[in-house]
């Protein structure tokens, strides 16, 4: 009976481990290093509710660039990656990493004469951290060495000196959005500034220096966009403004183009990027998108994701001023959003944007912007009381006005914004987009300092 069991049960296990691989044959599971998508044969398989990898191919990836060596007599592989130096025994549950004893769920084994080894237990021994996108059945590994350069990516409008220079430690770009073009394609300030006091101080805190560029409106980006000459001239003077000036990139926010001109739109950016080389850096402003939208998109996002170096997701003004009230960004739309982006192009150019500002409704009419110092103001007038929408992971404040009139005010708080922070970590995106540098929402400086 016993070795009828036995017969049996490896019968059994064999079954089902063929199974789980047919089935995986035709949902194939996607692995991503460092935002750059890995092919490999034999694909990866789930065993245990492990994703097993064939071992070379993990340990002799150029981000890992480690090497394997076999002891038959022991069926053993050595491994010596990133400084460290892991054993693992075929068929066993049991491994060493330098030298200390651990366990794995799915222990190593062979199979078409490839040794296959839990993917997380390496990848993370070595450093990495290891996403699993359910939606894309994708693992998404990211090493540390490029997670602690998370990048903080801020805008500079119109905005007053102190704040910068108070929080110039947790910027890595600041986007000078001083610049704007028109249907010709010529390019100016739009407002005055000292110029190269500002560049020049963002230099000796080695924060990288980008040339913003607005322009809105169906009519001038058809225009700009429809004309080889229009598109050429732009190109030009921005060219000519980062070499004179020397920025560190170019960041394009163009809103409102007309859908039927989003080959158009891609075809300027492919040709500034031609221009501006491997040197410097291509930003691209879009709107944030889920894919359930039912309106026509401008914005190319697979095309732009290859084309540009980031792309600034507004993932912001899901409610706005003529919306009625609402959360600003609810955290269940976020998260739709950034699953969208990394499924169109590599996470690690992704820059998820945050908003420092909100909306106050009154009832039945359209809202106001309302910045940190304006709650502080209506706060000192008013009995606001304040609440915290589950739904929506979202602050919001009521009052009543000296008219009698009811108001909401939605906007984000530092808890609100350490929860869509943590979207930004959970899909190993590059890091956070936020307008503007000025508000005074100290809330978002508070969490960059707690996770940075």
């Amino acid at each position: 009976m016993h070795r009828k069991w036995m017969l049996f049960a490896a019968v059994f296990l064999l079954v089902m481990f063929s199974y789980t691989y047919s089935t995986q044959a035709f949902d194939p599971i996607k692995i991503r290093i460092d935002g750059v998508s890995r092919n490999l044969q034999p694909p990866a398989q789930v065993v245990n509710s492990r994703t097993m990898v064939p071992l070379r191919f993990i340990i002799e990836d150029p981000a890992l660039s480690g090497q394997v060596y076999w002891d038959a007599s022991q069926r053993k592989v050595a491994i010596d990656c990133r400084g460290k130096y892991i054993e693992l025994f075929i068929g066993k549950a049991q491994a060493s990493v330098d030298g200390k004893a651990c366990y794995l769920d799915s222990p190593p084994y062979i199979y078409q004469d490839r040794t296959f080894v839990p993917l997380r237990f390496i990848t993370e021994v070595a450093g990495a951290k290891v996403n699993w996108l359910n939606a894309n059945r994708e693992v998404d590994i990211r090493f540390t060495d490029s997670l602690s350069s998370t990048q903080v990516f801020a805008y500079y409008y119109r905005s007053p000196l102190a704040e910068m220079e108070n929080n110039a430690h947790l910027y890595t770009d600041i986007a000078f959005r001083w610049f704007k073009t028109d249907a010709q394609g010529n390019l100016s300030y739009e407002y005055k500034a000292d110029y190269a006091k500002i560049l020049n101080w963002a230099r000796q805190k080695e924060i990288k220096t980008h040339a913003s560029v607005v322009l809105m409106g169906e009519d001038p980006l058809n225009k700009l966009l429809s004309s080889p000459a229009n598109r050429n001239r732009l190109i030009n003077n921005l060219f000519q403004e980062v070499i004179k000036n020397n920025y560190d990139g170019v960041n394009i926010d163009f809103e409102f183009i007309k859908p039927a001109d989003a080959d158009k739109f891609t075809q300027f950016l492919r040709e500034l990027k031609a221009a501006l080389g491997l040197q410097k850096e291509l930003s691209v402003a879009v709107f944030a998108r889920t894919g359930k939208e039912k309106w026509p998109t401008p914005y190319q996002y697979d095309r732009i994701g290859a084309i540009a170096d980031s792309v600034v997701v507004m993932s912001y003004d899901y409610h706005y001023t003529s919306s009625g009230p609402g959360a600003v960004a609810p955290l269940w739309w976020v998260k739709e959003c950034a699953q969208y982006m990394v499924n169109n192009m590599p996470g690690h150019k992704v820059l998820m944007g945050m908003a420092t500002y909100g909306y106050n409704w009154p009832e039945n009419s359209r809202g106001t912007t309302v910045t940190a110092s304006r709650l502080a103001e209506l706060k000192s007038r008013y009995k606001v009381r304040e609440f915290y929408d589950e739904a929506t992971q979202s602050p919001y404040y009521t009052y009543w006005d000296e008219w009698g009139q009811y108001h909401q005010i939605w906007m984000e708080n530092q808890t609100s914004l350490s929860k869509k922070y943590q979207v930004v970590e959970d899909y190993s995106l590059a890091g956070i987009a936020f307008w503007r540098i000025g508000t005074g929402f100290d809330d978002l400086y508070k969490v960059l300092q707690q996770k940075l």
